[in-house]
């Protein structure tokens, strides 16, 4: 099958509404990423309760909307806040 946004062939695509993505095309949200990575099932409860309509959906997913439904740091994820991603030291 090939994933509905790079067009590339894979057997292992995840349907987020009506569309077909691959793993590296669902890894560019940096936290969700992470997740899909580590916790699967995680992964999947949260796209059960966001009720996602398409990928630009997925996409524009907020850190917080994530935080509300699951604590990260019990999931022991290393997570920077927005505004501390780019900080200067």
């Amino acid at each position: 099958m090939k994933c509905d946004k790079c067009k590339n062939e894979n057997t292992w695509l995840e349907m987020i509404g009506k569309e077909l993505v691959c793993h590296k095309c669902l890894s560019k949200h940096r936290l969700m990423g992470n997740i899909l990575r580590t916790h699967a099932n995680t992964f999947k409860f949260l796209l059960k309760k966001l009720n996602l309509q398409g990928f630009e959906g997925y996409m524009g997913i907020t850190d917080e909307q994530i935080q509300k439904l699951v604590n990260i740091n019990q999931l022991k994820i290393k997570y920077k806040p927005k505004e501390d991603r780019y900080s200067i030291l």
